[in-house]
């Protein structure tokens, strides 16, 4: 066995002193991570300065070389982000992140450009790229695994995208819709399946939340303002329909829609809400004549002529109206002429 100690301990000194170069194709630096490099190529993007460096970056994102320009762009900023070159290789690489497919790392760039260099850089054009990547995950987009395999949706990930360019630009000319794409996305998440209904009602609130805020940070626009009132009535309106016996979110939808109609008479909107309102009473005339109904069943003929009346007044001209008129007449007879106390409190 000493026979081999020798050669083999000779073997390891001689590859263990072997010079750090090596041909492998993968390469880990420091700062930089894991790269590939072809054999004999080793480092030829690399250079020595910020400019020259971006200079590769910028040779290799025009002749569409996404992965040698991502790795000098990332470099520059890496190694010199201090320097005057470092905004424009880190709009390099947000650029060349969404040029290769990772919307999500692209729009956490454009970020980190927005807040590490916001006075060397086209605020509004970062943001509009932000803005439109956002909007692609709004539209079903499916989030990475790694940046790499399309795996789910996120409608909670796609709010914090549009929330973060509304907190940075909250004026800037994308932040109204972005702030209108935020309960947008809550109403999607609100539709979604396999959620219960105390989470579909919340998401539901979000979405007036969020509608809301456009109307009142933006009421000096009186276009994307309306829009953001008539979607926070709309939103109410959809969390009605998912709770049959909550007149309060209905009376809350009509109320909604209403100040749309006082505060934008003139949009085109308004004959549509005035139709949703009409048709939101006619629903509270059925809640009311089920109500009414229970009374009557119960003996309780006053409390019962209370909610019909409400429902001839909330839907007149209706079948309803006709069923609460014939009750009233029916009742009326047999009411007690001291009154009765079985009337609900007003």
């Amino acid at each position: 066995m000493q026979r081999w100690t020798c050669p083999l301990l000779l073997a390891a000194v001689v590859f263990f002193s072997w010079p750090n170069y090596s041909p492998a194709p993968i390469i880990y630096r420091r700062g930089e991570g894991w790269s590939y490099e072809s054999i004999g190529g080793v480092g030829s993007w690399r250079r020595g300065t910020a400019k020259d460096q971006l200079g590769v970056a910028k040779k290799a994102y025009a002749e569409e070389d996404w992965k040698t320009a991502f790795k000098a762009a990332r470099r520059t900023v890496a190694d010199w982000p201090l320097s005057d070159h470092a905004p424009e290789a880190q709009l390099l690489l947000a650029q060349t992140y969404e040029k290769r497919g990772d919307d999500e790392r692209a729009f956490s760039e454009y970020q980190n450009l927005l807040r590490l260099y916001p006075q060397n850089v086209d605020f509004e054009d970062v943001q509009a790229r932000q803005f439109a990547i956002a909007t692609r995950f709004l539209n079903g987009q499916r989030y990475k695994l790694w940046g790499r395999i399309p795996l789910y949706r996120s409608m909670g990930k796609t709010t914090i995208m549009f929330q973060n360019i509304v907190n940075t630009g909250p004026f800037s000319s994308v932040a109204p819709k972005a702030q209108m794409n935020i309960g947008q996305a809550w109403v999607k998440k609100a539709r979604g399946f396999q959620i219960s209904q105390n989470e579909r009602h919340k998401n539901y609130r979000h979405a007036v939340e969020a509608f809301s805020k456009v109307a009142d940070k933006y009421h000096d626009r009186p276009g994307i303002a309306a829009e953001g009132l008539f979607a926070a009535a709309a939103a109410y309106q959809q969390q009605s329909l998912d709770a049959e016996y909550d007149q309060g979110v209905t009376r809350k939808a009509i109320d909604s829609y209403s100040d749309f109609i006082a505060l934008y008479p003139d949009e085109e909107q308004v004959p549509a809400a005035q139709e949703r309102i009409k048709a939101m009473k006619v629903e509270q005339a059925r809640g009311s004549l089920k109500i009414a109904r229970y009374y009557e069943k119960k003996g309780k003929l006053a409390g019962a002529t209370v909610y019909y009346n409400e429902v001839k007044d909330l839907a007149p001209g209706t079948e309803y109206a006709e069923v609460a008129l014939q009750k009233i007449a029916e009742l009326k007879p047999k009411l007690d002429p001291a009154g009765e106390s079985d009337a609900p409190p007003q």
